[in-house]
């Protein structure tokens, strides 16, 4: 049995390279319309939560509230599954790995399908809008 096992592992392909990723967003494609950008502003309540607690940065002030908005990176497979996430200018550890979470457990399967055999880079972005005013 343990033969047989050798051989089926042997057979198996082995996974494509990770290609690196990219320090230049802008040569990297984005993801036109998808929905995350649309469902992330449900989230600002959350992400205020992790600034209130003054460890984080980069939000900036908009007509009277705060603003931030964070570049995600995406490592797609051909059939759109995400094999990575990275929020590029998040400056808070807590707020990109909620994000991260958010993204995998809701989003999961709201990527595009490329068909490519190799896993491919690529961008959007998240939005968030919170108030502090009583």
């Amino acid at each position: 049995m343990t033969i047989l096992l050798s051989l089926m592992l042997a057979a198996t392909p082995a996974p494509a390279a990770m290609p690196p990723m990219p320090q230049d967003l802008s040569q990297v494609p984005v993801i036109e319309g998808w929905l995350g950008r649309k469902i992330s502003p449900r989230w600002s309540e959350d992400v205020a939560r992790q600034y209130r607690k003054g460890k984080c940065s980069g939000a900036v002030p908009f007509e009277g509230s705060h603003l931030l908005e964070i570049d995600m990176l995406f490592l797609l497979s051909g059939d759109g599954k995400p094999l990575k996430v990275a929020p590029v200018n998040a400056h808070c550890p807590e707020v990109e790995q909620f994000i991260s979470n958010r993204i995998l457990g809701s989003l999961r399967g709201s990527f595009p399908k490329s068909g490519s055999a190799e896993p491919q880079w690529m961008r959007s972005q998240v939005r968030f809008l919170w108030s502090d005013a009583p």
